[in-house]
């Protein structure tokens, strides 16, 4: 039977984080003030390792005399105060910056002493750290784990030199898997075939098929491995072998080279991502300019084939001439010696066959893990390449984690848990970029509850909360849904007889059949066709009001349910007078292409590529040259006359758009012209794909098929819908698909934009699934394991109504209609005009026009861009509740709804039930039943039916009632 508990060699792995903390260095006794607890040292060499450590060396003791801590040159001073202020203030001069505005006082101080002890440690010969003050676990407190498998399974390694490196996952009875591979006992069982060196790492030796085995506590696994082409030399590849070490290194990173400009002289590509043009910075030299082709300045070359060891691409980055990135190679690296021997060889650029070996996509093991505080995980990344084949390239990647204070990533790829929470950390590779994400939890469940689920959202959301060891919390009460899923369908609140009805309905189906008959009314066409004028900017204006053509175009497509892929082509490709061509007619006399392609971009495709008109994306993998392929579909869009009734078309031939040393518009556009090389540009997709010759009449139908048919347009879709019923996407901001903004759920999103997609691009369809999942309707309570949650949905967060839907709900709580009036002149060239009594803000076309202060107030978008609503609160919105007419006059009009219940004779309790229902749809509770009776006073008890119309002290606790709940942050959010 094997043994439930783990050997001593894994208890002390699982004790790493406590062996990494309790084995730093601690300052001896006779360093007065320089000791140190074990969070502050933690702190100080996770600190140390981030800022100081690239000249420094990590010990302190660098092979450089200017960065040793110990040598003459030493210029931080001896004492503590010295050391501090020049970590805060810098030395002018040098490379030693200050660091005040990454540090705050307390955390320079403990920096402080940890550099001091570094240097005295040093100059003594006694960095040996000193016996840790605490005990790691016992083994007998660390589980063992249950199974484990080999990590990646059946592996070909191919070429000369070939490697692997593997990881042995554990998967352990609280569910966890977790890395043991340092724990294992690893074997191969054809040595002559291939070896295993260093971390887990198997090298090659010759071609054959052999078993990768590993053991552990009792257990094992094994993996067959096999080799192939040993003998077969690789050809040369620039951008794998240069563009990797400087990937790897991130030189070629955005906040160094890799920038817009470059720094220091030097520019290169994101991630080596156009290695064409790094060999040219590299080998020819020059200045990067924005909109030119021609490098500023004198050409220098960073490298030197008459004396290759003095090329500055190796001068600099071992500090042997000064370098404001610090030390980045050591001269005994293999790196130095790959750059070396490249720039012996004359620097080509690429043998014949190096495109085979492009990076087509990067595979991260784990996708996503979970660890336990201290605990680590490597990762492993295998490189997809255009021949078909895969290789390993964790040791030639570049890591970054998004939040270093939940985890922290070592430049071999080794995550370290911090603090809990969640958080990505970005791979780069030659040309490529991928993310894993990684969270920390403080405790693990033995029990963890069954949580039923309704479709295969559910499914997804619990597994990931399983996983993180967090309970969702329990389905909302029938007054919450009812409140929650009218808002979010219809953008109103149900009136009170319906709640009634609602909560007193005891059929076990009855949410499934509301959201069906809300799914079927008018308020629901209403309130998408004001969601979704928003997000196509549907302004009238002009003084002829022809932009209500775009606006009948937005309902009859939400009204009939058309499929959301014809919408956008419809909507990309419009051309004529009417419906969505008045966008354009609108929007390219005040928009320039550049804004047009970028907007249409981000609203169907969730990507934001703005800042790749004028030079590379400075953070993203988006080129100009990309940019500007696109833009090039809209370069024909012209008008008989650029008047609001004139006819929308692209014309086949004309004048060129040429975007301008100044970034203006100089002609009408119908050709485009690249703004940094002034060559025409034609129209190509994102792969560099041309548009072909046949489709060339109609170039924005083609874009259209394009887009609607990209994997980006459903899953930007997906995404969008769901932020609006979660109050954040699965990526968010809902628009901004990034490197820095990786999906919560990839699994969910990825299941449900290609259920969208297997379904006709059915909007309705999805909203109905959403809304019928669990986890949608999961109440706002928060329990012990998720009260911390605000990223995986495992309870409902509350999220702020637009001022619309708000402004709307206060009117149906006090019965007093907002009368939408221009009687007081043109508004932004809309003629005067009243809209009907009952209108509601949502149904107003173009909201903006109409004057309302309270909108204004609480945040109406100008539609001038794609809204960003925030949904914060502020004192002016703090002020109108106060004294605003919206909170005030409207409690007290005649025909409201205090009006009608006092001519009818209605009991206080039955005021008090209606006015509840009809605002928050519940009964009030027994406290604040209790709490209301006193207002009314001793002569006027709630069970009484006693009734003085004539009260106007009665009447004056009621509009108090209302006013408080209207104004309650339970009525202004929907939870």
């Amino acid at each position: 039977m094997q043994s439930n508990r783990i050997s001593a060699s894994l208890a002390r792995i699982c004790a790493a984080g406590w062996i990494a903390i309790a084995m730093l260095p601690e300052a001896r006794a006779e360093n007065q003030g320089v000791a140190l607890d074990a969070e502050a040292l933690k702190f100080a060499v996770a600190a140390f390792e981030e800022r100081c450590a690239i000249c420094h060396e990590a010990d302190g003791n660098s092979e450089d005399a200017k960065f040793n801590l110990v040598d003459e040159a030493w210029q931080h001073g001896s004492q503590l105060a010295e050391i501090e202020k020049t970590i805060r203030d810098g030395i002018p001069g040098t490379l030693m910056k200050p660091q005040s505005e990454h540090f705050t006082p307390e955390q320079i101080a403990t920096l402080a002493k940890y550099v001091r002890f570094l240097g005295q440690g040093a100059s003594e010969g006694e960095m040996s750290p000193p016996e840790p003050t605490a005990q790691p676990p016992a083994t007998d407190q660390v589980p063992a784990p249950i199974s484990i498998r080999i990590a990646p399974s059946g592996p070909t390694l191919w070429g000369p030199g070939a490697y692997q490196r593997f990881l042995v996952l554990g998967r352990f009875e609280d569910g966890i898997e977790r890395d043991v591979t340092e724990a294992c006992e690893l074997s191969i069982s054809h040595p002559a075939l291939a070896s295993v060196v260093g971390p887990a790492r198997v090298v090659a030796h010759a071609d054959g098929v052999t078993q990768l085995r590993a053991e552990i506590a009792g257990l094992a696994a094994q993996t067959e491995l096999r080799i192939e082409d040993f003998g077969e030399p690789r050809p040369f590849s620039f951008q794998r072998k240069i563009g990797g070490i400087l990937t790897k290194r991130g030189c070629n990173a955005s906040d160094c080279h890799g920038g817009v400009k470059g720094r220091g002289g030097l520019k290169l590509s994101l991630s080596a991502l156009d290695p064409r043009e790094d060999h040219d910075w590299i080998v020819e030299g020059g200045v990067y300019q924005v909109l030119s082709p021609e490098p500023k300045g004198e050409r220098v070359s960073r490298i030197n084939l008459e004396e290759p060891e003095q090329s500055l691409l190796l001068l600099k980055p071992t500090m042997e001439v000064d370098h404001e990135g610090g030390k980045v190679l050591r001269k005994d690296s293999a790196e130095y010696d790959a750059i070396l021997e490249w720039i012996r060889a004359g620097a080509p650029f690429d043998d014949d066959g190096a495109e085979r070996l492009r990076i087509d996509r990067l595979e991260v093991l784990p996708r996503e893990a979970v660890l336990a505080p201290d605990g680590g995980h490597q990762i492993l990344v295998t490189a997809h390449l255009a021949n078909g084949r895969s290789e390993d390239v964790t040791d030639q990647a570049h890591y970054k984690s998004n939040n270093k204070e939940v985890a922290r990533v070592s430049r071999e790829g080794r995550v370290q848990a911090g603090a809990r929470g969640e958080t990505d950390v970005l791979i780069h590779a030659a040309g490529r970029f991928a993310t894993a994400r990684f969270g920390v939890i403080e405790k693990t469940l033995e029990d963890y509850p069954d949580a039923p689920t309704n479709n295969f959202i559910d499914e997804h959301v619990f597994a990931k909360l399983h996983k993180y060891h967090i309970i969702p919390s329990e389905v909302s009460s029938d007054a919450d849904f009812l409140r929650r899923v009218c808002l979010d369908l219809t953008g109103t609140l149900p009136p009170a007889h319906r709640a009634r009805e609602f909560l007193a309905d005891t059929d076990p189906d009855k949410r499934a059949k509301l959201i069906d008959v809300l799914l079927g009314t008018p308020e629901y066409v209403d309130y998408w066709v004001f969601r979704f004028s928003d997000l196509f900017r549907v302004r009238l204006g002009g003084g002829t009001n022809h932009g209500e053509l775009y606006w009948y175009w937005v309902r009859n497509s939400i009204g009939t349910n058309k499929p959301y892929d014809q919408i956008a082509r419809e909507r990309l490709a419009a051309q004529g007078w009417g419906g969505p061509g008045r966008h354009f007619m609108w929007a390219s006399k005040r928009r320039p292409l550049p804004a047009l392609l970028a907007e249409d971009i981000k609203v169907f495709m969730g990507r934001r590529l703005d800042c790749s008109q004028c030079h590379n994306h400075p953070y993203e993998t988006w080129t100009q040259n990309q940019f500007w392929g696109l833009a090039s579909f809209y370069g024909r869009i012209t008008a008989t006359e650029w008047v609001s009734d004139q006819v929308l078309y692209d014309d086949p031939d004309g004048q060129e758009y040429d975007f301008g040393q100044d970034g203006k518009q100089t002609v009408e556009f119908k050709q485009v012209i690249h703004p940094r090389t002034k060559e025409l540009v034609e129209p190509s997709f994102l792969d560099g794909a041309p548009l072909a010759a046949e489709n060339r009449d109609d170039p924005r139908l083609a874009l259209a098929e394009w887009v609607t048919s990209h994997p980006y347009f459903a899953e930007a879709i997906v995404n969008r819908m769901w932020g609006s019923f979660f109050g954040r996407g699965i990526v968010d901001p809902v628009d901004d698909f990034a490197s820095t903004h990786q999906p919560s759920h990839p699994e969910l999103l990825e299941a449900l934009a290609e259920d969208f997609r297997r379904n006709g691009h059915d909007l309705k369809r999805l909203v109905k699934l959403i809304v019928n999942s669990r986890t949608y309707q999961l109440s706002s309570v928060p329990n012990e394991t998720n009260e911390h949650d605000t990223i995986n949905y495992s309870h409902a967060i509350p999220r702020a109504l637009d001022a619309e839907v708000l402004l709307d709900a206060i009117v149906a709580v006090t019965g007093v209609p907002v009368v939408y009036d221009r009687s007081a002149g043109k508004v932004s060239g809309i003629s005067v005009g009243k809209m009907p009594i009952g209108t509601r803000a949502v149904q107003l076309r173009d909201p903006v026009t109409w004057p309302s202060r309270f909108m204004d107030v609480y945040g109406r978008p100008t539609r001038q861009s794609v809204p960003e609503r925030g949904g914060k609160p502020n004192v002016e919105q703090a002020l109108h509740m106060i004294a605003g007419e919206t909170y005030t006059e409207q409690l007290l009009k005649e025909g409201g709804r205090i009006d009608e219940l006092t001519k009818k004779g209605a009991s206080n309790r039955q005021v008090v039930e209606e006015l509840y229902l009809a605002a928050l749809c519940r009964y009030p509770s027994q406290a604040e039943l209790a709490g209301i009776e006193t207002l009314f006073g001793e002569q006027s008890k709630l069970a009484s039916n006693s009734f003085f119309s004539q009260n106007p002290e009665r009447r004056e606790v009621i509009e108090d009632l209302l006013w408080a709940l209207i104004s309650s942050r339970e009525f202004a959010y929907n939870h």
